[in-house]
């Protein structure tokens, strides 16, 4: 019988995708070669072509690894059963504070899927859908919208919390968790809503240690 893969060999792996997902958030897919992602692996090109044929499977590899975490944090919050609002709420937690843990493979994601090949492209993108479909659906439940108008929400939603790799910065005065709270906030009762949250957590914040992202 065939033998999986070993724990060694599946932390590898982990290191390589990690290391490499922070060198295509730093350097860009393009510039980083093979020989490139190994330097910085501590290990040969020839044991990295061990692990990876190509550059483009270590890319694959984390970017499909990557959606199907967010597709488990969907399912895991449609598994709670939760009012609508409140798991719309959750929803937004829960992938704001992924965002903060993977931020490099989130900025791969963003910027790198068209290096793919079309196949697993297409595999990503699929991924990509089903995810932005759940989000839609909760919303159409939780403001009693139809499907379209419940898509274009979904996608401001998006908006609002995809991009915060471009502006909150270690040490500064608004963490991961606040942001998250201003963004259910402002599904919840507008910039007022927002502006309120921020105010509420603020107080819980600075008695932990310091995890702020600076802006």
């Amino acid at each position: 019988m065939p033998r999986g893969p070993s724990s060694a060999h599946s932390l590898q792996r982990e290191t390589i995708l990690n290391i490499s997902a922070d060198t295509f958030a730093v350097a860009g897919y393009p510039s980083a070669t093979m020989a490139v992602l190994a330097a910085r692996c501590g290990v040969s090109k020839s044991l990295l072509y061990h692990y990876y044929p190509a550059k483009d499977a270590i890319l694959f590899d984390l970017m499909h690894e990557y959606m199907t975490r967010l597709q488990l944090l969907v399912n895991e919050v449609a598994q709670l059963a939760l009012p609508a609002q409140d798991g719309l709420a959750e929803l937004v937690r829960r992938f704001v504070r992924e965002y903060e843990t993977s931020r490099s493979r989130h900025i791969v994601l963003l910027n790198d899927v068209k290096f793919l090949p079309p196949p697993e492209r297409e595999q990503v993108i699929a991924l990509e859908r089903s995810v932005v479909q759940a989000f839609a659906d909760v919303i159409a439940a939780t403001y009693k919208i139809d499907g379209t108008r419940a898509k274009v929400l979904t996608m401001s939603v998006f908006g609002m919390i995809n991009w915060t790799f471009t502006w909150l910065k270690p040490g500064g005065p608004l963490s991961y968790a606040q942001f998250a709270e201003s963004v259910v906030g402002l599904l919840e009762g507008g910039l007022a809503g927002g502006a309120q949250r921020i105010g509420q957590l603020a107080a819980v914040e600075v008695t932990k240690p310091s995890t702020a992202l600076k802006i």
